[in-house]
């Protein structure tokens, strides 16, 4: 029997610190839904960039760690798999948002971004990794 599982990286990250960084992303893209900035999607790509470099950290992440301490909350871990996964897939989906608004494909561009912004909401309020469970889907078909 297969686990569900997402075998991309056998790190233990703080979930608090990831959440609070998907909360930012989901202010940045929310930016560009209603008043369409697209340099705000081009920072949070560049930002998901950085997060997914072998360096592993990014402003967003830092100021994150930052708000984790001065609240105190309590470290909680988490596998890093399906959030490194989910990121990839998010990052695609950043570059379509950028692609589509470059060539006038506006409201492609606003679907795009819509579903970014909902599959981040179930990340951060619900805790449910809708990239792992695609991952694990695929994983099992293949």
């Amino acid at each position: 029997m297969r686990l569900l599982s997402c075998p991309i990286s056998s790190n233990i990250i703080d979930d608090n610190e990831f959440k609070i960084a998907g909360a930012v992303y989901i202010v940045l893209l929310t930016g560009y839904l209603f008043g369409g900035y697209v340099f705000l999607v081009g920072y949070t790509l560049v930002d998901i960039i950085m997060r997914l470099s072998p360096l592993g950290k990014s402003p967003v992440l830092f100021f994150s760690s930052i708000a984790v301490k001065l609240v105190k909350l309590k470290r909680t871990p988490r596998d890093e798999s399906p959030t490194r996964f989910a990121l990839m897939l998010g990052g695609i989906m950043l570059l379509l948002t950028m692609v589509t608004h470059t060539y006038s494909l506006d409201l492609l561009a606003f679907t795009i971004s819509l579903n970014l912004v909902l599959l981040k909401l179930l990340d951060v309020v619900f805790d449910y990794c809708v990239g792992c469970k695609l991952y694990s889907i695929l994983r099992n078909f293949l």
